[in-house]
């Protein structure tokens, strides 16, 4: 089996997200998980009373997480953080299913916007950054689409800040959408595989095993 690495060692994922784990897997990097633990909520409230632009959150955000990570783990770690910005509002996950049929209800007939970043440390040292801000629009709901979707796909429900996941179903609630579909996803992955490319991102050869 082929994989892609980094002179044989894993990329560190500082992130939970499976969405973004099975994008590695599938694109066949050789990686690993370790979670960044940290208070979103109160970085992002800091942020913006310090007058920081949604651009700069976003990045800070998932520098905080390859930060936090880097200092524990040797190598290449990936932070990455995603925000959703809906004339000029940030919306954050719902915490209950009666917040996120309130964000789907504010969300609907609008365009709203996912910037979405990632952050390299190698050793310690951050190295490169990316964002990418993609544009969709969701049709016009009734109060009955926004609950079938709410009982069909009550987990992705309270998973993101729009209360939906375009990879579980969400898709029945979009007009149009506008965006690199990895970028959307959570990890810009042509802009990571481009600059690891540079760093020595090459195919190595896995041993099968029979039983």
């Amino acid at each position: 089996m082929t994989s892609w690495s980094l002179s044989g060692t894993p990329l560190i994922l500082a992130s939970a997200s499976p969405t973004r784990a099975s994008l590695l897997q599938a694109a066949k990097v050789s990686f690993e998980t370790e979670p960044a633990h940290l208070d979103e909520e109160a970085i992002k409230q800091s942020a913006l009373q310090d007058d920081f632009s949604h651009d700069e959150l976003v990045i800070l955000l998932a520098e905080m997480k390859a930060e936090s990570v880097s200092r524990r783990r040797p190598g290449y770690v990936l932070g990455c953080d995603q925000i959703l910005v809906c004339e000029n509002r940030l919306f954050s996950k719902p915490r209950s299913y009666d917040e996120a049929k309130s964000h789907l209800t504010d969300l609907q007939g609008r365009p709203h916007q996912l910037k979405t970043a990632c952050v390299l440390f190698h050793d310690q040292k951050r190295i490169w950054h990316h964002i990418s801000t993609s544009s969709l629009v969701m049709r016009s709901l009734s109060d009955k689409d926004i609950d079938n979707y709410i009982a069909s796909f009550p987990e992705a429900c309270l998973s993101t800040p729009g209360a939906y996941q375009i990879e579980n179903g969400g898709a029945h609630l979009f007009s149009e959408i506008n965006g690199v579909s990895y970028d959307i996803l959570g990890l810009p992955l042509l802009a990571l595989l481009s600059f690891l490319r540079e760093h020595g991102l090459t195919t190595t050869k896995e041993a099968l095993t029979g039983c």
